[in-house]
């Protein structure tokens, strides 16, 4: 059979020879992976000659480790060598370490190690080419959000969790110049309705402050536009609390009028109910008159009648103001006659009327009455 080998000697010849490495073998070394039958395995008689693995374990110094779970002989003639315990195990593990290098989008050698994101979506949503490539990502339907590729419900609401479970890092995520546009993406893609549910919660609690941020309103914006009825009230219900403090404000009042465009005629109807009730602070504000005229101009007749009940014995000095002056005009135009009535009546009046007339605002004013007057 020809000349016997000690272990060490073993190890030496099969390293040298680059003997097999048996399918379930786990700790041998690399240079042992490759096959040549015609070499020292048939040449020198190892195959019915081969040392146990307790022996090659000792001349390696320990370095192979055998556990519980060992097979007592194998096909080449090495002894109980350490398996998984489930084959089914080793198959998924191969499955996933083939598919990692795709799943971020990065389809590459399988040597290639994935990046990793987990943790670090928030800081990547706010940096300035991290973003860009997350917003690649989930544009290309990855499994950040693969919705329009048919990924996992539940892959989708595991990731949009694990990202609103940061009330404070949410927000500044909304307010950066990147993140805004990150988060909107992710309001597209929400399909789950609890998850719809969980995340008007969330932002909620951050409506005000969202609605006054050049970046932050469109998160909302997009949450209005997108979401049910049901669930715009939530939101649409915590800006008419605060429709004050927003409206009157320079970005609010943008993203005010436009929560009033797109939500749904009965979601808003509560804000519109709060905007006409407090008209008085809003007809004078330079940013406030705005969201009035929207509100005016949507032809709700009970809010007309609310926003003149409120206004009333105020209309000369109004007219005469260079914001106010554009409510009364909108009011003239959209009311109907009793209201204008109401309205002309009271301007006419007054002993200041001659100071309407002559008035740089208040003679637009008048000339509206002439117009919309029967």
């Amino acid at each position: 059979m020809g000349e016997q080998f000690s272990p060490s000697a073993y190890i030496a010849a099969a390293m040298e020879a680059q003997l097999p490495q048996p399918s379930n073998i786990t700790h041998v070394p690399r240079n042992l992976h490759q096959h040549n039958p015609s070499d020292y395995q048939y040449q020198h008689g190892l195959v019915n000659n081969a040392p146990t693995m307790e022996e090659i374990n000792s001349a390696l110094g320990g370095l192979c480790v055998n556990n519980r779970n060992t097979y007592s002989t194998i096909s080449h003639g090495y002894g109980g060598l350490p398996r998984y315990e489930d084959d089914r195990m080793r198959e998924r593990a191969f499955v996933e370490a083939r598919a990692a290098p795709r799943m971020y989008g990065y389809v590459s050698s399988p040597r290639a190690s994935p990046p990793s994101w987990r943790g670090d979506v928030v800081s990547w949503a706010m940096d300035r080419i991290k973003c860009q490539n997350l917003q690649a990502v989930i544009e290309e339907g990855s499994p950040i959000f693969q919705a329009r590729r048919g990924m996992a419900l539940e892959q989708v609401d595991f990731i949009i969790n694990s990202i609103i479970s940061d009330e404070l890092q949410l927000r500044q995520v909304c307010m950066n110049n990147h993140g805004t546009r990150v988060v909107q993406i992710m309001v597209e893609n929400i399909i789950c309705p609890y998850t719809k549910f969980a995340f008007v919660n969330i932002m909620r609690r951050m409506t005000v402050a969202l609605m006054k941020n050049v970046n932050g309103n469109y998160v909302i914006e997009k949450c209005v536009k997108l979401f049910p009825p049901q669930l715009q009230i939530i939101i649409l219900d915590e800006i008419a609390r605060n429709c004050v403090d927003i409206a009157t404000d320079k970005i609010g009042t943008s993203a005010i009028q436009k929560c009033l465009r797109h939500g749904n005629i009965f979601a808003i109807a509560l804000l519109v109910t709060e905007i006409s009730s407090n008209a008085m602070d809003l007809a004078e504000d330079p940013y406030g008159n705005y969201v009035l005229q929207v509100v005016i101009k949507m032809k709700y007749p009970s809010a007309s009648e609310r926003i003149i009940e409120k206004l009333c014995g105020q209309f000369v000095r109004l007219s005469m103001n260079m914001y106010a002056s554009n409510v009364v005009e909108d009011l003239l135009r959209v009311s109907n006659q009793n209201d204008v009535r109401v309205i002309v009546e009271e301007i006419m009046r007054s002993h200041n009327f001659l100071d309407v007339l002559q008035d740089r605002f208040g003679n637009y004013v008048a000339q509206r009455a002439l117009q919309y007057t029967q």
